[in-house]
């Protein structure tokens, strides 16, 4: 088992690079591996605060008066960090495959973005789906694409989609300004999220060298280089805390 350590500082992240080069050797009998692992975190709890679902009484109805907490840094009482996002810097040669057909779905319900972090391919769908009895509206803050800012009515759907990589979008509601979300646009299909347990696994990976990027909107991001000749299992990365 491998596991790589990450320091934070402050109130944000510094991106500190790791500078760790993994060889992992073994049998390259099969045509494809996986890489897989938990991320976690590490130091001083990070605060969460409370949303303003009353500025929408439809929002706050939905809640019925319970207390919601923000969703920008949910760590488990193990340390568990969700919502990470796990990707290939590049596509490996000739590995990228065609862009999947089918749409990747991004939610607004209970007066929030769900899943908080999509992947996606460059031209790929993304159909936006209002599942709530109130108005929304989805900004999406791009920079290297063309960004939009589109009305969503009760229970409507919109389909998006971006021509060119980009890393990351941010997308927003200007209704709801504690709504929001982050689009990876790629070029290949090799990203994990990880889920409440903090685990990641990317799986159908031909051999070969590779930058694995670790990325938390809270956390910041840190690399990994990784030579692949077998199934890589146990390839951890915490994040530290300033002490």
């Amino acid at each position: 088992m491998l596991h790589l350590r990450a320091c934070r500082s402050g109130p944000v992240i510094a991106a500190w690079a790791l500078g760790a080069a993994i060889l992992i050797s073994g049998s390259a009998a099969a045509a494809e591996f996986s890489i897989s692992g938990t991320v976690t975190y590490e130091g001083e709890p990070l605060k969460r605060y409370p949303l303003r679902m009353d500025a929408d009484p439809n929002c706050a109805a939905m809640y019925e008066g319970k207390r919601v907490l923000s969703r920008d840094n949910l760590i488990g009482d193990d340390g568990a960090v969700e919502n990470a996002f796990v990707y290939l810097r590049e596509a490996p040669e000739g590995a990228a495959g065609d862009k999947p057909e089918e749409a990747v779905r991004l939610e607004q319900r209970g007066c929030l973005y769900t899943p908080r972090i999509i992947g996606v391919r460059v031209e790929q769908n993304i159909e936006i789906v209002n599942d709530d009895p109130t108005l929304h509206n989805v900004r999406a803050l791009a920079k290297a694409n063309r960004p939009f800012n589109i009305g969503q009515p009760a229970r409507g759907t919109r389909t998006k989609f971006f021509r060119a990589p980009e890393k990351p979008i941010q997308v927003k509601c200007d209704v709801h300004p504690w709504m929001s979300a982050y689009v990876f646009v790629l070029e290949h299909s090799f990203h994990s999220t990880t889920g409440s347990d903090g685990k990641y696994r990317i799986d159908a990976l031909p051999a070969g060298s590779y930058e694995l990027v670790f990325w938390h909107e809270k956390l910041g991001e840190q690399t990994v280089e990784v030579e692949v000749t077998a199934d890589v299992e146990g390839l951890n990365l915490t994040f530290e805390g300033s002490e």
